[in-house]
């Protein structure tokens, strides 16, 4: 039986199939012909639902049989009672809020938002050398900043004065990696270069230690070297005894909201996937609007945000054979049908909705805002459509929101890391202080006038997604969440070996920084 005629047929005709809804077709004899049916008696409805779940097609076919043997024609009329009855229930399980049982805290505050840092709307290069010049200046002189303003390299001198220095001198300079390799003999060399000149830096296969740490070592990152000064007549040379990165402070003085209120933070919904988990993300949304007999409703009526860090559809041609795995293979109806799940979502709660690699925006960051030309229906909800990165405050608190495509260089050049434990590659970019260090691997990145990617200030919530594996953890008071995906197994996933972990959903209260874990799948 072709599934994907089946589901087409309804595509077609405007209407989306939940996965009970394929399966009760599935198991009629004559599939088509019962999928004609129904799609005949849904068009006879006044306000004939978007959303086709199992139950509504098991009602119609049930109100069919009984009209055929009461020899009645099978096509059902919009002025009888049984095509009214399946529509009501429907329009009662997702629209009716009973605010007599559920009075959402959140509701009676005002949203408080403010976007500190977003490429939306200033992205004017040109991709000229002399731009990635400049992108490379930038990043280098606000991260050597950082890291000289750290107490252990107050005293770094510049590159070119180390001809000036004694030999054997203890020196600390601060530098871009041009280069790094290795020796025959498992010796390491890095080429350091700053705005006055260049030196290599000698890491021994004898300091067991530092052999680790010049693990972590990238191409184009910032960092600090610790070294004992050769100098012989020729140029300069470095014998590492220590390499520094800018990290974070070891305490800081978080931001609280004053008010009662919480973030729910997603990712990687993939809508348009056969593999996106409509049930799951459907059960959340009740549970957002006070539907469901979880007895955190407490805790879903202080939702006042509603965060996602990217993904929010499948897109087109994103992975090979992705053709295969879609259930809406046309980007504009992916968007619009994420536009009409949202749409559910209480209209007290703000939507601050970023874009990842599967969105239809520009592959290299970072990246502007999904553009309303592809996605007006997310323009019509109670959201605030932002770019990737960006950094925002909620009620005060700060957000560091990445969608993660540069997670897939750290991991695999840095190691340790892995896909399976998620905030690991987070703590990285914080200790680096930026989001993709890496030049020229797959996250392809935009010369900017100025780099996006540095992370100038400590987040107090550091929000990404891309890797479909929830995660969470604390480092040096800053809250790190992946949000994990509404995404099942695709073959593209079982390929780099992703154990996605779906419908896991991240509650953080911006008072108390308390974050709680809800499961819907």
């Amino acid at each position: 039986m072709d599934e994907g005629a089946l589901v087409r047929k309804f595509i077609e005709a405007e209407m989306q199939l939940t996965q009970d809804a394929l399966e009760k077709l599935r198991s009629n004899k004559d599939a088509h012909f019962s999928a004609d049916q129904i799609i005949a008696a849904l068009k006879e409805l006044e306000n004939r639902p978007f959303l086709i779940t199992g139950e509504l097609i098991s009602e119609i076919l049930e109100k069919q049989t009984q009209r055929a043997e009461q020899g009645l024609p099978s096509q059902i009329s919009s002025q009888t009672e049984p095509s009214v009855e399946p529509q009501q229930k429907i329009e009662r399980r997702v629209k009716e809020l009973s605010y007599t049982k559920f009075k959402p805290l959140a509701a009676e505050y005002e949203p408080r938002v403010r976007v500190i840092k977003d490429v939306t709307g200033q992205s004017y290069s040109e991709g000229e050398l002399s731009d990635f010049v400049n992108l490379f200046r930038d990043r280098y002189e606000r991260i050597s900043s950082i890291l000289k303003k750290r107490l252990d390299l107050n005293d770094a001198v510049p590159i070119s004065s180390l001809r000036n220095l004694l030999d054997k001198q203890l020196v600390k300079v601060v530098g871009m990696v041009r280069e790094k390799r290795e020796s025959s003999a498992g010796n390491v060399v890095i080429e350091l270069e700053d705005l006055s000149g260049s030196v290599s830096a000698f890491v021994f296969s004898s300091s067991k230690d530092l052999i680790k740490k010049v693990g972590e070592v990238n191409n184009d990152e910032v960092i600090g070297v610790v070294a004992s000064l050769k100098v012989d007549g020729r140029s300069p040379r470095l014998f590492v005894r220590d390499i520094i990165w800018p990290d974070i402070p070891i305490r800081r003085e978080v931001h609280r909201a004053e008010e009662p209120v919480c973030a729910a933070l997603i990712s990687d919904l993939h809508v348009g996937s056969t593999q996106f988990y409509e049930d799951s993300f459907l059960k959340f949304v009740r549970w957002l609007r006070g539907e469901s007999d979880d007895p955190d409703s407490e805790l879903a009526g202080m939702v006042k945000y509603l965060v996602i860090a990217g993904d929010i559809v499948d897109g087109i041609g994103v992975y090979p054979h992705q053709e295969e795995e879609l259930l809406i293979n046309d980007i504009f109806k992916q968007y619009d049908f994420a536009a009409k799940l949202l749409a559910q979502i209480p209209d007290y709660i703000t939507m601050i909705i970023s874009p990842g690699n599967h969105d239809a925006v520009r592959p290299s960051e970072p990246q502007p805002a999904i553009h309303r030309d592809v996605a007006s229906g997310l323009y019509d909800l109670n959201s605030i459509m932002v770019g990737n990165p960006v950094r925002f405050s909620l009620h005060g608190v700060e957000f560091l929101v990445y969608h993660g495509r540069s997670f897939d260089d750290v991991i695999s050049s840095i190691p340790g890391l892995n896909r399976e434990e998620s905030t690991p590659p987070m703590v990285k970019l914080l200790r680096k202080r930026h989001l993709a260090p890496i030049y020229g691997g797959r996250t392809a990145i935009s010369p900017e006038k100025k780099d996006y990617l540095v992370i100038d200030d400590v987040p107090d919530v550091f929000h990404c997604g891309h890797l479909h594996v929830f995660g969470y953890d604390r480092y040096r008071d800053v809250s790190l969440v992946n949000s994990g995906t509404f995404q099942g197994m695709t073959n593209f996933m079982r390929q780099l070996g992703v154990r996605p972990t779906p419908g896991v959903v991240p509650i953080i209260n911006l008072q108390t920084h308390e974050t709680v874990v809800k499961k819907f799948a």
